[in-house]
């Protein structure tokens, strides 16, 4: 078995064919069908059964799937990284985060990291804190940072915890929310309320609505403005409404869960080795936060 052969593996799961595979790996059928064979002999069982035109994974096929797909994508990592330290080749590291940090701390951070790690470049994507983790594990980023609400939900991720960070429940000042001495549940469930929206499937009771009447975003930035343009209500993070409260455009409603704190983390892959940068960038998170 070598590593080649995996990788074949992975791409004729993935499309299920063995011609598209041959065109995603640039390579031609002839050799993919016996780098297969090759494979489950030495393994000593089918990979593969087909249903009509297609090539469905076998139990054993399914069984072994996610180890081979780290091990292709850990292989990737350990020779960008080589290439990375000898300035020979630009590595890519893509970032996934929420937005409960303000967008002026990631554009000053983004900066700073790109000119302190000159071989590599980074994009960094924005994205609900409630889909960080799912993105992670289908491998759509290497690395988000946030709010994660499913924490320690995932054995597949590594959650490096870098901080708490306070989110409150607030209103328009001059809602009748604002104005109450005492919020209970029911009148909560009355008012509209403007909640966080995301597309991973798991159903998350963090992030289910309380009120009748809601509204879902996936930032919390669109939360905020719809709050503060509309009679709503939403749990938004200190950070983010500092100002805001400061200048008395928003007030905290007084309910019980007025003011939670929820961690603030890195999350990356379980098997993999974090980058420095990454180690960089999250000590700046953590002092971030240090001064909330």
């Amino acid at each position: 078995m070598n590593l080649a052969q995996v990788e074949i593996f992975c791409r004729v799961a993935e499309s299920g064919s063995i011609a598209e595979a041959a065109r995603l790996l640039n390579s031609n059928r002839t050799r993919l069908s016996m780098a297969l064979k090759s494979l489950e002999k030495d393994l000593g069982v089918e990979l593969f059964v087909r249903s009509g035109n297609r090539l469905e994974l076998s139990e054993a096929g399914k069984t072994i799937l996610r180890d081979c797909e780290n091990l292709v994508s850990t292989a990737d990592r350990i020779k960008n990284m080589c290439r990375a330290k000898e300035d020979t080749f630009a590595a890519e590291i893509w970032i996934a985060r929420d937005d409960s940090l303000p967008g002026d701390f990631w554009r000053d951070t983004s900066l700073a990291l790109s000119k302190k790690y000159p071989a590599t470049s980074f994009s960094l994507v924005q994205a609900s804190s409630g889909d960080l983790a799912s993105m992670i594990e289908l491998k759509q980023v290497d690395y988000a940072f946030g709010i994660d609400y499913v924490l320690d939900d995932m054995p597949s991720l590594k959650y490096q915890r870098l901080g708490k960070i306070r989110m409150m429940s607030v209103c328009r000042s001059e809602h009748k929310l604002a104005k109450m001495r005492r919020v209970e549940d029911f009148d909560l469930r009355r008012e509209l309320q403007v909640c966080l929206a995301y597309l991973n499937l798991k159903e998350n009771p963090e992030l289910a609505p309380m009120a009748s009447r809601f509204i879902g975003f996936n930032s919390f930035e669109h939360m905020l403005d719809a709050i503060l343009r509309e009679s709503a209500w939403g749990v938004l993070p200190e950070p983010l409404i500092k100002s805001y409260l400061r200048e008395e455009q928003l007030g905290v409603i007084r309910h019980s869960y007025g003011l939670v704190q929820e961690e603030f983390c890195l999350l990356t892959p379980d098997f993999s080795q974090t980058h420095p940068a990454m180690e960089w960038l999250a000590e700046q998170v953590t002092e971030y936060l240090f001064s909330y």
